[in-house]
């Protein structure tokens, strides 16, 4: 998300608004540029130092913490067994519901379950997400990575998008596609410890290439250009900020069900169907989805900049 944040206030900027992203969690010089603020743009905790010190009435946008699927497991799996004064995320999503003067979230499921949460006539925003289309689909291939076909991923190994699915029916779909290989980046090395004995067991490792390795912004578009298809599973069919950026590059794309920007969809669960769906998806066996055109991060800029003006 403080991708995101970064890519939207340059995008305010564009439009000529006064805009910048500020490390709240250290007291800096960052700090005395935002005391004039008109308004706040707040994803988790608003320290009190930096309230009181605001030269401005405080006018306060929450952009909602991912997704609320994820903050309230997070919440519940940090407060079980947990010492006294444990993270509360489900907590803060309640207190800004409630006290925020505007509630944004980029996803149309998660603002119907927002909008019940919050008191009646209290809109809940939701806010196209958008990227630098210029910049994602430009590029050019390093050449093609191994694999017919090759397929990427490097989602942020959260639980609600972690690989271990794709790695568990992995091994079904390389004994039908023998020439086949699954690329997986971001896969960090404090999981090794349990995702290396998973897919040595079951054969995945076999097929594919697992690492912690991850590509800086000038390169990515690159290696979207360089694979055959790019995967992001997704809990609930959401998209994310990784598929919204292979799509914007051109790559072929496929999710669980739902989200609107992918080529082809998979039904998110018994991973042996998964299995078979994504080998009829490398096959060509599968109808391709009409997918919906990935936003601009102007647009983005755009709508909030009406949100600022509206409670201003």
């Amino acid at each position: 998300m403080h991708r995101v944040a970064e890519s939207v206030s340059a995008a305010e900027v564009a439009l000529g608004l006064d805009s910048a992203v500020v490390d709240c969690t250290v007291e800096s010089n960052e700090w005395d540029a935002a005391m004039d603020a008109d308004v706040h743009i707040c994803h988790t905790h608003f320290p009190n130092r930096l309230r009181k010190k605001s030269r401005k009435p405080l006018k306060v946008v929450w952009v909602a913490h991912g997704t609320p699927d994820h903050v309230f497991q997070s919440s519940v799996e940090a407060g079980l067994g947990a010492p006294y004064g444990h993270a509360d995320a489900l907590m803060l999503m309640q207190y800004w519901l409630n006290n925020a003067d505007a509630r944004v979230t980029f996803w149309p499921r998660h603002q119907w379950i927002y909008q019940r949460m919050v008191s009646k006539g209290t809109p809940v925003y939701c806010v196209p997400l958008g990227v630098e289309t210029a910049h994602w689909s430009g590029g050019a291939s390093r050449g093609k990575y191994e694999g017919t076909p090759s397929l990427l991923t490097g989602e942020n190994p959260h639980y609600i998008k972690w690989p271990y699915d794709l790695f568990t029916l992995w091994p079904d779909v390389f004994d039908q596609l023998d020439g086949a290989k699954l690329h997986a980046i971001y896969v960090p090395r404090d999981m090794h410890r349990w995702i290396f004995p998973w897919i040595n067991a079951n054969g995945c490792a076999f097929g594919a290439h697992i690492s912690p390795i991850i590509f800086q912004r000038d390169e990515l578009p690159n290696v979207f250009k360089s694979i055959d298809f790019y995967i992001g599973l997704v809990r609930y069919g959401d998209f994310n900020h990784m598929s919204l950026q292979a799509n914007a590059a051109g790559a072929t794309t496929i999710s669980y069900a739902g989200n609107e920007y992918a080529d082809y969809w998979m039904t998110e669960g018994d991973q042996r169907v998964m299995a078979k769906e994504l080998t009829a998806i490398l096959k060509g066996d599968a109808p391709r989805r009409a997918k919906t055109p990935v936003p601009d991060i102007s647009e983005t800029a755009q709508a909030m900049k009406a949100i600022y003006e509206a409670i201003l």
